[in-house]
């Protein structure tokens, strides 16, 4: 669902900064923001719901396990706000920030990856450590948002 609602923000963003209406594109994105912010809430009742939500699909206890765990750890409120920010700096014709951020996001899930991998670890370490890359990365991008908020490139018409 917030990857749909992603979707709706690149487009309205990008109709709003098409339009000239800097303003209004960033209304967009906050109210888009709290969207989000209510789709992350339904996150968390999957997030202690998980093991019910998993058992639909299968009885193999070590996948039910493995799948609540995940939902409980992941919990989707900084994915939700990640995703909009990422479909704004879309709408905003701005790619470099959120790049940047995921380029980041990947290297700590990697390098994270691999000194658990030299430990005897839990897969809930691995989960913790994606959960905390996604948090780090919807901060970044919400601190820059804030910050620095895109603005509409001087467009040059060739004749």
């Amino acid at each position: 669902m917030v990857l749909a609602l992603g979707v709706g923000t690149t487009t309205m963003v990008g109709t709003c900064v098409g339009a000239g209406l800097e303003a209004r594109a960033r209304r967009v994105t906050l109210s888009c923001l709290l969207a989000a912010a209510v789709l992350a809430t339904i996150g968390l009742g999957v997030a202690f719901l998980g093991r019910s939500i998993a058992g639909l699909f299968t009885h193999v206890e070590e996948v039910v396990l493995a799948a609540s765990g995940y939902f409980y750890a992941t919990r989707a409120w900084f994915m939700a706000a990640f995703v909009i920010l990422f479909s704004a700096y879309q709408g905003w014709g701005r790619a470099t920030a959120p790049l940047l951020v995921s380029l980041l996001r990947v290297a700590i899930v990697l390098a994270g990856g691999w000194m658990l991998q030299q430990q005897v670890a839990q897969l809930d370490w691995l989960y913790y450590l994606v959960a905390g890359s996604t948090v780090l990365g919807a901060l970044t991008l919400g601190i820059v948002f804030a910050v620095r908020p895109p603005n509409r490139r001087a467009q040059v018409l060739s004749g």
